[in-house]
């Protein structure tokens, strides 16, 4: 009976493990991106399948969610939210990104401030970020 408790702890340690690499693929390209403020192209979720075009972020920074998810928080500047194109504040759970690559562009000056000021981890009185990882 031991054996077998022992044997499900390992389990499920090495499923959460594996679940927190699948989440970190792009983990490294999107801290870069923020420590030096680059812009990136990515490719969220359901995109392709609405006939979107890749979005472009200004990457501001990585955290961790209270539910021990990856997200990061920018500006986006093109790409379908809801059936429209406008630039507005984001966040984006990394286990829902697609496609991330490291473009040439500059921060805006909206983007700018707003990652000068920081983000508190919250959504209006929803605050769910942990920890920062990077900005």
């Amino acid at each position: 009976m031991k054996f077998i408790r022992v044997t499900m702890v390992i389990l499920i340690a090495l499923a959460q493990l594996s679940s927190a690499q699948a989440q970190s693929k792009y983990e490294a390209p999107l801290c870069e991106a923020a420590k030096t403020n680059r812009v990136v192209e990515l490719i969220y979720d359901k995109d392709v399948s609405k006939g979107c075009l890749p979005r472009l972020v200004d990457v501001h920074q990585v955290a961790i969610g209270k539910n021990g998810k990856l997200y990061v928080h920018g500006w986006q500047t093109r790409g379908c939210t809801k059936g429209r194109d406008f630039a507005a504040e984001r966040i984006f759970r990394l286990d829902k990104i697609k496609f991330v690559e490291l473009i040439e562009g500059d921060f805006d000056k909206k983007s700018q401030s707003i990652k000068r000021d920081g983000w508190d981890g919250c959504i209006g009185s929803n605050c769910f970020i942990k920890e920062n990882v990077c900005d």
